[in-house]
């Protein structure tokens, strides 16, 4: 830009000093045919007529004034050269000097024209220089091409957000830096632009030089000549991969708060109902109690006694209920993660069957959480069930402990992954996998009440944590668990580890 200016103060002043040299050289011309004239004899006066060329001269310079000023002191000096030889009055000091006066105008007129084109032409490069100016200090990539697809122009930010260079991408076809679907379609483009249609705001991806693919918002727009016709079109690309990105986390709220208003007025539903039905059955159990204290038939007996195990059973799934909906008493206490895991485990290795490998991956330090120790080992049962069953052909389950940080809290925690490699599901049944009453498990097996996943959920809930599903149908699903650690009961040092990396998620084999 230095350089530019530099150029641009110089070159006038350049063009100044020869603007006064021409009209310099004019007004010598002027003279020198002056004194030729004068010392010639009155034969050759016809050669006095070379005072016409000082105006013809002087219009180079471009400044219609200066060719009138030319123009006058040739008709003077004319004037003057003819009396003192006493040719004033003649017709030939008239002709002289009308001569002088025509030549002088003719002059003025193309001094004129070339000033009015070199003030445009000036004006132009002023435009260029701004227009150039404006694109190489763009955020914005900014590439034309002509309408063969050879690209002719790549700006700085082209360079910085696709990583090519001017020289490697000018003179190549624009497909290079095309996404295989966008290419496909370019002609069509081309033919819409080469129509005087143009593309604004269109979201697509860009293909970088290391491979990556890179958010854009383009815009094209026909590139025509000083005729109207299009000669070529000018893309620009703006980077909105921060965007989409910020985009995407508030639609991933929006429905994480839509699941959990969801997922509230369940719970107030089934905490209602279980209440309720909880009630009407400790009424029948006890009627049921009464009756098989006065029962004598064996059959009856019988009978009372498959009655009182149904109404058990229908006890134990309200409470489960009660679970979700959080409205069941519990005792929290300060537990070991790991502890929990390793004691669970023992259960597990009796429950989950022979034909599948049961791995855990332990952090390395104590994981102190506030939580009920039983609800908290019932959670760990219900998932490792529910990963069994997903494996009817075996598989593996690995639960891994670790710690990590999330945004909204300051405060570490406690993560716990419960990965399977079983069926997996499809994202319309694991969208309501931890609602009441829907069954992840399939219908043809006819296993599965619905009520395990909602009560892990209400369990980690209760404990002030959260729980995430990613799974994927054929190849397996991790739960994720997230519990606030509680450092200050136990003052332990959960980050200094090579454990405490939180994976985000658990990669899904």
């Amino acid at each position: 830009m230095r350089y530019e200016s530099w150029r641009r103060e110089h070159g006038s002043l350049t063009h100044g000093w020869w603007r006064v040299g021409v009209v310099s050289f004019s007004v010598l011309i002027i003279i020198m045919a002056s004194l030729v004239d004068l010392a010639t004899p009155r034969e050759l006066t016809a050669f006095g007529l070379v005072i016409a060329a000082g105006p013809v001269l002087a219009a180079a310079s471009a400044r219609p004034w200066a060719v009138a000023a030319v123009g006058a002191f040739a008709w003077v000096t004319a004037w003057a050269t003819s009396s003192w030889e006493g040719l004033g009055g003649t017709t030939y000091q008239q002709v002289r000097l009308w001569v002088i006066v025509g030549m002088t105008v003719l002059s003025v007129a193309v001094a004129y024209s070339q000033h009015v084109l070199e003030r445009r032409a000036n004006q132009g490069a002023a435009y260029e220089s701004t227009l150039a100016t404006i694109i190489e200090s763009s955020e914005d990539a900014i590439i034309a091409m002509d309408m063969s697809g050879i690209i002719v122009s790549w700006n700085p930010s082209a360079e910085r957000m696709y990583g090519y260079a001017a020289t490697e991408m000018i003179g190549k076809p624009v497909h290079g830096y095309l996404s295989p679907e966008r290419a496909a379609i370019f002609p069509q483009i081309m033919e819409d632009i080469r129509q005087g249609g143009r593309i604004s705001h269109f979201q697509t991806r860009r293909l970088c030089r290391d491979g990556t693919y890179l958010d854009v918002s383009t815009s094209v727009s026909p590139i025509r000549d000083r005729h109207g016709t299009v000669v070529g079109m000018a893309a620009i690309d703006r980077d909105i991969t921060t965007l989409k990105r910020a985009q995407d986390q508030r639609e991933q709220i929006l429905e994480r708060s839509a699941r959990a208003e969801r997922l509230e007025s369940l719970g107030q539903l089934a905490g209602g109902i279980a209440h309720d039905f909880n009630n009407l059955l400790a009424i029948n159990l006890n009627y049921l109690e009464f009756a098989l204290e006065q029962t004598t038939d064996p059959d009856t007996h019988h009978d009372l006694t498959r009655a009182k195990a149904s109404a058990e059973r229908a006890r134990d799934l309200t409470r489960q209920l009660l679970v979700f909906a959080r409205k069941q008493p519990t005792t929290a206490e300060t537990i070991d993660l790991n502890t929990v895991i390793t004691e669970t485990r023992t259960l597990l290795d009796r429950t989950i069957g022979a034909n599948i490998e049961l791995i855990t991956h332990l952090h390395p330090q104590p994981l102190p959480i506030r939580a009920d120790r039983a609800r908290l080992e019932q959670a760990l049962l219900n998932l490792a069930i529910n990963a069994r069953d997903a494996m009817p052909d075996g598989g593996m389950i690995i639960i891994e402990s670790g710690t990590t940080t999330i945004e909204d809290s300051p405060h570490p925690h406690a993560r716990l992954n419960i990965t399977d490699t079983g069926t997996g599901m499809p994202p319309d049944i694991a969208d309501h996998a931890f609602e009441p009453f829907f069954t992840t498990k399939t219908k043809e097996r006819g296993i599965g009440l619905g009520l395990g996943l909602a009560a892990v959920y209400g369990i980690v809930t209760e404990a002030g944590g959260t729980i995430t599903l990613a799974t994927q149908p054929g190849v397996g699903s991790t739960f994720r668990i997230l519990l606030p650690l509680s450092i200050a009961d136990t003052g332990t040092d959960t980050s200094a580890t090579t454990g405490s990396s939180d994976p985000a998620e658990l990669p899904i084999r």
